[in-house]
């Protein structure tokens, strides 16, 4: 009874433990033949062949990490047989050898069978299959006895105790391998040959003193099942299936529990038809009970585990382990307790799984799920997840206390990374909006979210204030946020109706008084709020992804104006703003290309003017996008210069033309002692890098003065104009600003 099955070179080990099978055969057919009045048979036959066969399979197969069990149960097998086919008429005490042999050889089997059970559920929230083999098996096993003892088969107490546990082991390898089977369809055919091995070696033990002919026909059939059957089981184990294939499984098993009860009824109506006093029955009897109660005592168990695990799923997180919007719901309906709720969003997450992978960075969100629980736990309050970035906190007291405790909880998000190698590098923090619960509140009700949307409406007031900010909900709060709300959708509204009117700025020689360009600014005065400053609706059209569409709606009207008020055709060029987000935007170069073709606009008298922040990132489509616009002719500006982060670096490595002096640079060079030295500096920077400089905000002379004292180009402010409507776009055209005649250039006159 071998097991696999590709052939490999034997080793000295394995060549010397099948020569001593075989010579452990022959040494007990040889001791046996010499003994008076032993009998030989074809059931030793059935034994010395199993341990060849074993042997044979020790020393010329291919064994796998289970190879030597199977071997081992096959050789156990055809050991037992052997000594119950030479040694017929032993005992061992009061019981008969033959029988004791035959269990011990089953033994092998079972315990094979057995491990492999216990692994097909490794892990599983399912009743164990062992359990349902031994009800099985109880049940097989009194039947069988009954059936026995009807067929006139008995004897001593001697020859029913070893009857009995040989029924017990035989029965258990034969449910123990329909149980397997059940579980594992595919091994519906080695389970079967198992079956076989068990009933027939039950029958052959049974048989043996009784009914010679059928013993050593159950000796050959069990010998051909158990080979067959350990030949098929898988050389390495049994795995566990998930999914729908464990489901049906768990069907078949339901299935198949039934069994047993049928048989048993048909046992119990004819023990009533023909009633019949015996002991070992009704003990059987006890045990099938005792099984079925264990079996589904195992059930119940099991379906209490799968209905703990499900409702954890339902109200837990499963990346972090904390609760979830629903347990957060039923946290916010406590009227016991004064408690608030404080709402975290993580900030500097999105670097970290650009670079490291969102794995890496969802170990980070689950090390700041630990730190937060830990904090958390310490304040007697209790922390959710309810998105992937967003944790919740429900603390006891109100917000202003609870502020404090906020403010505790961001500063431990900071240490998460550092639990996750390689995460370190990347500062994590947060921001945390801060709103008080009502009490009873009732389940199901508008007023258990209200805190979450309070809260909701606090952090979206922290996040401007940066990371590490903490805002608490109040009537102010509530209110500006009101207006963003109402701001976002006539922002909306207006943008598709085309109501953002486009201004234009002059950008004036300090040497000239001529305009040299016009720099174009959004302008909205909505019916509803009135005026409204860009400052106010460009950050909230980039906060809600309308900034794409505002900015292209800038760059047409702009360009639009200028052609038609005839800027482009007299040489004055044109500068527009453009954000981050529309140089990442699908398509922004061809919306360029194709206004510079439509219009007939030479591109150098197109400027585009960006923030510093565009040229952090060397590899971000937004520098690519800019590379390709300078390689359309057109100039690039950096606006804001001296304020933002300065990396002078990138003015040498990209194609940037013109550098604009922030207004608080212009201011200082006549409130700051060190403000014009700070000013001469950028313009002498951008003189040897062959840019050109313009000054904003120049509001008053002196400035300008001091502007051309320092060489400083260009000016723009509103000692020059304010930004205008289209209508006085010819006049500012024409117009001729004063310059101090000592500097007038190339005889241009002082007005």
């Amino acid at each position: 009874m071998a097991s696999p099955l590709a052939p490999t070179r034997p080793t000295a080990g394995r060549v010397l433990g099948g020569l001593a099978l075989v010579a452990l055969a022959g040494g007990l057919t040889a001791l046996a033949v010499h003994q008076p009045g032993t009998v030989r048979g074809p059931v030793a036959l059935t034994g010395i062949a199993a341990v060849v066969v074993s042997a044979v399979a020790l020393t010329t197969l291919y064994h796998g990490r289970n190879s030597d069990k199977y071997l081992a149960a096959g050789t156990l097998w055809g050991l037992a047989t052997l000594t119950a086919g030479l040694l017929p008429t032993s005992t061992l005490g009061p019981f008969p050898l033959v029988q004791l042999a035959f269990a011990a050889g089953e033994a092998g089997v079972l315990v094979v069978l057995l491990q492999l059970l216990v692994r097909a559920r490794a892990g599983s929230a399912d009743p164990p299959l062992v359990v349902d083999a031994l009800m099985l098996g109880s049940a097989l096993a009194t039947a069988g006895w009954d059936a026995l003892s009807r067929a006139g088969l008995h004897g001593g107490a001697g020859w029913t105790g070893a009857t009995v546990l040989v029924l017990a082991v035989a029965s258990l390898v034969a449910c123990s391998a329909i149980a397997l089977a059940v579980e594992q369809p595919r091994l519906r055919v080695a389970a079967a040959g198992l079956t076989l091995n068990g009933v027939g070696t039950a029958l052959a033990a049974v048989c043996f003193h009784h009914r010679f002919a059928v013993a050593c026909a159950a000796a050959a059939l069990a010998l051909a099942g158990g080979a067959v059957g350990l030949l098929l089981l898988p050389r390495d184990g049994v795995v566990r299936h998930g999914g729908q294939d464990a489901e049906r499984a768990a069907r078949r098993l339901e299935t198949a529990s039934l069994v047993p009860g049928p048989i048993l009824l048909v046992d119990l109506v004819l023990l009533v038809i023909s009633p019949r006093a015996d002991s070992v029955l009704y003990g059987f009897y006890v045990t099938v009970l005792v099984t079925f109660t264990i079996r589904h005592a195992a059930t119940a168990r099991s379906i209490d585990r799968t209905t703990a695990s499900l409702r954890f799923q339902a109200l837990h997180d499963g990346a972090t382990g904390l609760g979830n919007r629903t347990l957060l719901e039923r946290a916010l309906t406590e009227p016991d307790r004064e408690q608030s709720l404080v709402l975290l969003e993580l900030t500097g997450l999105d670097d970290l799984n650009d670079v490291l992978g969102v794995g890496t960075g969802d170990a980070v969100i689950a090390a700041a799920a630990e730190e937060v629980r830990a904090v958390v736990a310490g304040l007697a309050g209790t922390a959710y997840r309810t998105s992937g970035d967003q944790f919740a906190v429900v603390l006891p007291g109100g917000p202003a206390e609870v502020l404090r405790h906020a403010e505790t909880v961001v500063a431990a998000i900071t240490t998460a990374p550092g639990r996750v190698e390689g995460a370190a590098r990347f500062p994590l923090s947060a921001v945390a909006g801060v709103a008080g619960c009502p009490s009873g509140a009732q389940p199901g009700s508008a007023d258990v979210m209200k805190p979450f949307v309070q809260a909701d409406i606090a952090l979206r007031d922290a996040r401007p204030l940066g990371a590490g900010s903490v805002s608490v909900y109040s009537g102010t709060v509530a209110a500006e946020h009101a207006r963003r709300s109402l701001l976002r959708d006539r922002l909306a509204s207006a943008i598709h109706d085309g109501a953002i009117d486009v201004h234009h700025q002059p950008v004036v020689s300090f040497t000239t008084g001529r305009v040299e360009k016009f720099e174009a600014l959004a302008r909205w005065e909505d019916p509803v709020l009135g005026r409204i400053s860009p400052v106010e609706f460009i950050a909230v059209a980039e906060e809600s992804n309308l900034v794409v569409a505002l900015g292209e709606h800038v760059l047409r009207t702009a360009v639009r104006h200028a052609h038609e008020a005839g800027v482009f055709s007299v040489g004055v060029g044109l500068a527009v703003n453009v954000s981050v987000v529309q140089l990442q935007s699908p398509g922004f170069t061809d919306i360029v290309t194709d206004l510079l073709r439509e219009y007939r606009i030479a591109p150098a008298l197109l400027t585009l003017e960006l923030t510093e922040s565009v040229f952090l990132d060397p590899d971000s489509p937004a520098e690519r996008v800019v590379t390709d616009l300078a390689g359309l002719g057109c100039q690039i500006a950096i606006d804001d210069f001296g304020t933002g982060y300065s990396a002078f670096g990138y003015l040498g490595r990209l194609p940037v033309h013109v550098l604009k002096i922030d207004r608080s640079l212009t201011q200082s060079l006549t409130e700051d002692v060190h403000g014009q030295s700070v000013v001469t500096c950028v313009v002498d920077l951008a003189t040897r890098l062959g840019l050109t400089v313009v000054v904003e905000g120049v509001e008053t002379e002196q400035q300008a003065e001091i502007c051309r004292s320092i060489s400083a180009p260009l000016g723009q402010g509103w000692l020059y104009s304010p930004a205008v409507p289209r209508e006085l776009l010819g006049e500012q055209l024409t117009r001729v600003h004063p310059v101090p005649a000592l500097l007038v250039a190339d005889g241009a006159h002082p007005a």
